[in-house]
C-alpha cells in the first residue's frame, strides 16, 4: 500500500486567470482598437479549466492566431505596441515581470522563426524580455537558426539591460524548466557565461550559476574548469564568486561528486572517528526518523556533512534522497554532536511504502555506516 498527500495549490490558477488574460487583451485592444477583447477573453477562458500551465498558453496563442492579423508583420508590430512598459532597469534581482506577458514572446516562436522574419522576431524578443524572460521563445530559434541566435545570444551578453542579458544565460540554459530542450555544445554554453559571469547584477549570476549547475549533468569536468578559471581570473567579486560557485555546483555537491567536493577543499580521504551511534528502528508514517552520533575529526579539515535515505519504492527497489547536516572547518580533535531527524510524512512528491529503508551518514562524499529501519503504518 503506498500513501501520498494530495495536492494543495494551483500554479496554473494564479498565473492564468480571468485578471491576467483581462490585463493582456486589454493592452492588445489599446494597440489595435479592432481587437475582439471580449470574444478573445471568452475564448481563452472556456477551455482554462481542463488545461495544465504549458498548455494554458498555447492556447492564448491559438486564440490569439484568431484575433491578431494573419500578416505576420502587422501581428508583430501591435504585439509590440501593447507591451507594458520595461521593468526596472535600476533593480538587480527579482524583478520577473508578470507571467502573463510569456505570450506575445510565444507566439513569435510559433510564428516567426522562419527566415524571413527572423531579425525582426529576435529583435522583438530582446525588448518583450524586459517585461517577463523570453527565455522559452527563444529555443526555437536556437534549434531551427543556431548561428544566427547564437550571434544574437552574444549581442545579448553586451546589452546595458539586464533583464536582455540574463535572456543570453537563461536561454541557452541545457534543462530550463518548462522549456524546448535545446542541445548546444558545451563549450559554447560555457563561452557565454564566461563573458557573463563577472556580471553586477545577482539576477544574471544566479541564472549563470544555474546554467553551470545544468551543465553539471552533461559535462562535470567542464562545469568544474570552468570555475577555476573564473577564480584565477578574479573578474567577478570575490564574494560573489564563491556564491556562484557553491550554486552552481550544487547538484554535484549533492551526489558528492569527488572533482566538485575537492575544489571547494573537502578532502577524498576524511580522517574521522564516530562514536555513540543511535538510529531509530522503527518508524511509524507520520512520524521521524533520528540519526544520533558524536563525529571527531582526526586532523584539521573540512568535512561535509550529509545523511542519505533510501526510500523503498513500489517495486522494491530503494531511491536515494540526499539531507545536509553540516559543512564546516574542524580542528584536530574537535568533536561535534550530530543530530538529525527526517519526517516520514506524506508529501506530493513522494509516495511513501512501508517496509524495509536505509539509513547512511556520508562525510565528504565516504560512508561507513549503513543503518536498515521500517516504516509501519
Amino acid at each position: 500500500m503506498s500513501i501520498k498527500a494530495g495536492p494543495t495549490f494551483s500554479l496554473k490558477d494564479q498565473l492564468f486567470n480571468a485578471e491576467s488574460v483581462g490585463e493582456l487583451s486589454a493592452a492588445i485592444a489599446k494597440a489595435q482598437p479592432r481587437f475582439a477583447r471580449d470574444d478573445f477573453e471568452r475564448a481563452v477562458l472556456a477551455r482554462f479549466a481542463g488545461l495544465e500551465l504549458k498548455d494554458r498558453i498555447r492556447w492564448m496563442v491559438t486564440v490569439l492566431e484568431q484575433h491578431l492579423p494573419a500578416d505576420y508583420s502587422k501581428a508583430l508590430d501591435i504585439l509590440g505596441r501593447s507591451l507594458p512598459e520595461p521593468l526596472d532597469p535600476d533593480k538587480s534581482d527579482d524583478d520577473f515581470g508578470k507571467f502573463i506577458w510569456v505570450v506575445p514572446g510565444e507566439y513569435v516562436a510559433r510564428h516567426g522563426c522562419t527566415p524571413e522574419y527572423l531579425d525582426d522576431s529576435l529583435s522583438f524578443l530582446r525588448e518583450a524580455t524586459k517585461r517577463f524572460s523570453s527565455e522559452g521563445a527563444i529555443r526555437p530559434f536556437l534549434r531551427d537558426f543556431p548561428k544566427q541566435t547564437l550571434s544574437f545570444v552574444h549581442e545579448c551578453a553586451d546589452d546595458p539591460n539586464y533583464h536582455v542579458r540574463r535572456l543570453a544565460s537563461e536561454g541557452i540554459r541545457p534543462f530550463l524548466p518548462w522549456a524546448e530542450r535545446v542541445e548546444l555544445p558545451v563549450d559554447t554554453v560555457i563561452g557565454v557565461l564566461d563573458h557573463l559571469h563577472a556580471d553586477n547584477t545577482r539576477y544574471v549570476t544566479r541564472s549563470v550559476a544555474n546554467t553551470l549547475n545544468d551543465l553539471s549533468r552533461i559535462d562535470a569536468d567542464a562545469v568544474v574548469t570552468a570555475l577555476e578559471r573564473w577564480h584565477r581570473q578574479q573578474a567577478q567579486q570575490l564574494d560573489e564568486l564563491e556564491w556562484m560557485t557553491r550554486h552552481a555546483l550544487r547538484t554535484l555537491l549533492r551526489e558528492d561528486h569527488p572533482k566538485a567536493l575537492a575544489f571547494l577543499g573537502y578532502p577524498a580521504a576524511p580522517k574521522y572517528r564516530m562514536s555513540g551511534l543511535q538510529t531509530s528502528n522503527r518508524v511509524k508514517v507520520g512520524e521521524v526518523f533520528e540519526w544520533h552520533c558524536t563525529l571527531t575529526s582526526v586532523i584539521a579539515q573540512k568535512l561535509k556533512i550529509t545523511l542519505r535515505i533510501h526510500y523503498l519504492k513500489a517495486n522494491g527497489k530503494h531511491s536515494a534522497k540526499t539531507f545536509a547536516v553540516k559543512e564546516t572547518s574542524f580542528r584536530k580533535g574537535e568533536s561535534i554532536e550530530i543530530s538529525k531527524r527526517v519526517p516520514f510524512r506524506p508529501v506530493t512528491t513522494r509516495t511513501l511504502y512501508p517496509g524495509t529503508h536505509y539509513a547512511q551518514l556520508l562525510v565528504n562524499g565516504t560512508s561507513r555506516q549503513k543503518r536498515r529501519f521500517e516504516l509501519v503504518e
